[in-house]
């Protein structure tokens, strides 16, 4: 009962958020065979961007190739879109409890403590894992409909992979700052900020040669899109290592949910 609750409220999110990801995924599709006929136009344009920039976003010509501009029109995009929803899904599974005193009623029940934090950080699992598989599933439908330009599949795959680093991880830790403050204005806030703040690290420990070890304070240093398309490489290893890590917040999470009062 607990479980298909938080499903049924939450379903409504999760397809507006996963729709207008696809419509942004479907509306640069069909202009990728386009760019590779054009490739060197698109050379020319890379050239004539800022230097700053070109670092900034590690550009190079391995970009020259349809995962490579979809990577470049959609993957900063696809995180952030990713971040987001993970992090309102954490706060409406948990704040909003909290919020609106329903999680009062929820322990007066039968249910112990611990079965109300699994379930419900089950509830948020399956959905991040469902808008990554479904990510995933449709760009690469995508890439078989419209490009007829030579492709590496798993660098697609990879991209899926790389958003559900990035909902595991912002998830979680939303979870966690649910717990602590019991309010969604600072677990939001705070879960958001974190999120802009290690991408301006990466982004800048990346242009900057001084400032290089600013990105290692950041997990988008170890599941970088441009080194994964400039050396062609999923960082499988980084990602499941990431996907761990995230899991401790949710274990000291459920530590601090058992013994902290519900804040009235």
């Amino acid at each position: 009962m607990l479980f298909s609750k938080d499903l049924k409220y939450n379903l409504k999110t999760f397809f507006i958020w996963f729709a207008v990801l696809f419509l942004f995924s479907y509306m640069i599709a069909p202009f990728i065979d386009t760019v590779m006929h054009d490739s060197k136009e698109f050379l020319k344009f890379i050239d004539s961007l800022p230097k700053f920039m070109i670092k900034a976003f590690n550009i190079s010509e391995s970009f020259i190739t349809p995962e490579g501009f979809f990577g470049v029109k959609m993957m900063l995009m696809a995180q952030i879109f990713a971040a987001i929803f993970s992090i309102l899904i954490a706060s409406s599974i948990f704040s909003q409890e909290f919020e609106n005193k329903t999680m009062e009623y929820l322990l007066v029940k039968t249910y112990s403590r611990k079965r109300i934090f699994i379930t419900k950080s089950l509830v948020a699992f399956l959905f991040y894992t469902s808008f990554a598989l479904f990510f995933g599933i449709s760009i690469v439908a995508l890439f078989n409909i419209y490009v007829s330009f030579e492709y590496n599949v798993k660098i697609l795959w990879g991209f899926s992979l790389y958003i559900y680093v990035v909902e595991i991880f912002f998830g979680f830790l939303a979870i966690f700052f649910s717990i602590i403050f019991q309010k969604s204005f600072p677990s939001i806030s705070l879960s958001i900020g974190l999120f802009v703040i290690m991408y301006i690290m990466d982004l800048f420990g990346t242009a900057v040669e001084n400032f290089k070890w600013l990105r290692y304070l950041s997990i988008f240093k170890y599941i970088s899109v441009g080194d994964t398309l400039k050396f062609n490489q999923v960082y499988v290893f980084n990602s499941i290592l990431l996907i761990l890590l995230s899991f401790s917040s949710l274990i000291i999470g459920i530590f601090i949910f058992n013994k902290k009062d519900i804040i009235t």
